[in-house]
């Protein structure tokens, strides 16, 4: 029987070269489940987190094996409450806006995580990785990821609230991959 997902996850998480930027961390979860489960998931995942996040931008442009599901967090965490490989993630050009501090607030590079079972995340206060809190609203995936910030180098599972910023929370993308399919 394959390792889940999640298990993969928790293989990588608290490896520092796997874990100093996302798509490192993503690559790494995806060569393992492809061997897991006889899937050739190099292409998908090859490149940056612009790249990867780009394969799957809308329902018509998501290129195989990624399925899109869009930004609905609600069936990203179904997915992969149900065993899928899902990811989720917004390019740097969708990292701009305008914060509650009236300025605008550039990303220097896109980021993408991968989507835990378990969710909706629940709401309250997660510690960073320098030991900060952080409120976090609830109510979205629970997630793994690398990091380039070393204080989102979460060694364990967290949530998606907690990664992305509050203002575009509802712009992440989510797609996934077929793990139940037959060959």
């Amino acid at each position: 029987m394959p390792m889940g997902v999640e298990d993969i996850c928790k293989l990588y998480v608290t490896d520092p070269a796997k874990v100093s930027n996302c798509n490192q961390f993503v690559q790494a979860v995806a060569a393992k489940v492809g061997s897991e489960y006889g899937l050739d998931l190099k292409d998908a995942f090859d490149g940056n987190a612009n790249a990867i996040r780009g394969r799957f931008s809308t329902e018509k442009d998501t290129v195989p094996p990624f399925i899109y599901i869009g930004p609905f967090k609600d069936k990203a965490t179904q997915f992969a409450n149900d065993g899928q490989f899902v990811v989720g993630g917004l390019t740097q050009a969708e990292m701009i806006y305008i914060g509650r501090d009236k300025k605008e607030h550039k990303a220097t590079m896109g980021h993408v995580v991968v989507v835990a079972p378990a969710g909706p995340s629940k709401a309250g206060t997660i510690t960073l990785a320098d030991g900060t809190p952080m409120a976090v609203r609830g109510g979205y995936p629970y997630c793994y990821q690398g990091a380039a910030h070393e204080i989102y180098r979460i060694l364990d599972r967290t949530q998606v609230d907690a990664v992305f910023p509050a203002l575009l929370l509802e712009k992440v993308i989510y797609a996934y991959i077929d793990l139940k399919k037959k060959k």
